[in-house]
C-alpha cells in the first residue's frame, strides 16, 4: 500500500497566502530602505551645494524656493531647492546639516538594505517552488512545498499559531516578550492610555516626536532584562524624528505613571516618574528575524 500523503490542500493554500503576505511586507520594506539609502548617500552633494551657496556673492535674497546655481566643484549648473524663508547663506547651513545626517545614516542604511535583500532572496527561492507546484500540482511537490513553507514560516513568524491578540499596532516578539509600537499620534494615545496595562513598560524618545512603545508585562512578572529594555528603546528611537542620531536618550517607566492631560494634542502625555536609557537607533529588522505580526 502506498504511503498516505500528508498534504492538506486547504492548509497548503493557507500557508501560501500567509507567505505571500509576508513577501509583500518585505518588498515594501526593501523599497523604503532603498529610498532611505539613496537619500543618505547624498552626503557629498549636500556638502558641495552648501559650499556653492556660500560662494555666491552677494548672497541670494529670501523668497525663492529654488534657484539655478553653479556647483563650484563640477562647474555644472544645477537647480537647487531652497527654503524661501532663508537667504543663500542660511540655506547653505541647512545643506551642511543634511550632509552631516547623511554621513551618519549611510552605513546603517547600507547594512539594512543588504540584510533585507538577503531576506528577499529566501522568499524568491520559495516563490519559485510555489510557481513550479502551480504548474504541475504534483503531490510529491505539494508535500515538499508544504513542509518547506511550514518550516520557513515557523522560523520567520515564531509562535504564529499562539498569537491571539490582533492589534492595529506594530507587534514584535523576542525571548518571550511582546513589544508594541504605535503608528500614529492617535494610536500612541490609545496604546499608552487604553491598551497598556499598568505594569507594562512604556518608552518614548526624549525631546523628539515619535512612536510610543510598550513591553507587555504582567503584574507578577519581573522587569524585562536589560537587553530587552535596550531593544525596545532602540525601536522607539528608530520610529522617531531622532532616527538619524548616533545616540539618543529614551524615557521609560511603568505605564501606570503615564497620563493624558485634558485637552492635550494627540500623542502628548505626561510622566509622573521615569528613568532614562541612552541607545542608538536600530530597526526591528536588525533586532529580530521576524517582521511585525499583524
Amino acid at each position: 500500500m502506498e504511503n498516505e500523503k500528508q498534504t492538506h490542500p486547504g492548509q497548503l493554500e493557507s500557508l501560501i497566502k500567509q507567505f505571500r503576505l509576508c513577501l509583500s511586507k518585505v518588498a515594501r520594506k526593501l523599497e523604503k530602505q532603498e529610498e532611505e539609502l539613496k537619500e543618505s548617500s547624498m552626503q557629498l552633494w549636500y556638502q558641495q551645494i552648501g559650499d556653492s551657496l556660500l560662494a555666491i556673492s552677494p548672497p541670494l535674497k529670501r523668497g525663492s524656493s529654488e534657484e539655478i546655481i553653479t556647483n563650484i566643484y563640477t562647474n555644472a549648473e544645477e537647480m537647487v531647492p531652497l527654503n524661501p524663508k532663508l537667504d543663500s547663506r542660511d540655506n547653505a547651513q541647512l545643506y551642511f546639516k543634511k550632509a552631516k545626517r547623511s554621513g551618519k545614516g549611510e552605513l546603517i542604511n547600507q547594512k539594512k538594505v543588504e540584510m533585507t535583500r538577503s531576506e528577499m532572496q529566501s522568499f524568491r527561492d520559495i516563490e519559485k517552488q510555489i510557481g513550479e507546484y502551480s504548474k504541475d500540482h504534483d503531490p510529491d511537490n505539494a508535500d515538499k512545498l508544504q513542509q518547506r513553507l511550514s518550516e520557513f514560516l515557523s522560523e520567520y513568524l515564531p509562535n504564529l499559531d499562539q498569537v491571539k491578540e490582533k492589534t492595529p499596532y506594530r507587534h514584535y516578539q523576542t525571548e518571550g516578550w511582546d513589544i508594541y509600537v504605535g503608528k500614529t499620534d492617535s494610536q500612541n494615545d490609545e496604546l499608552s492610555t487604553r491598551f497598556a496595562a499598568p505594569s507594562d513598560i512604556w518608552f518614548h524618545v526624549a525631546g523628539h516626536a515619535g512612536s510610543h512603545v510598550i513591553i507587555r508585562r504582567t503584574r507578577d512578572k519581573e522587569m524585562p532584562p536589560q537587553n530587552i529594555l535596550e531593544q525596545a528603546a532602540a525601536i522607539s528611537v528608530w520610529f522617531s524624528k531622532a532616527k538619524h542620531c548616533t545616540y539618543t536618550e529614551v524615557h521609560y517607566t511603568e505605564a501606570r505613571y503615564v497620563h493624558k492631560r485634558r485637552g492635550a494634542p494627540a500623542g502628548q502625555v505626561m510622566l509622573d516618574r521615569y528613568k532614562t536609557i541612552r541607545v542608538s537607533p536600530k530597526s526591528p529588522q536588525e533586532l529580530f528575524k521576524t517582521p511585525f505580526l499583524e
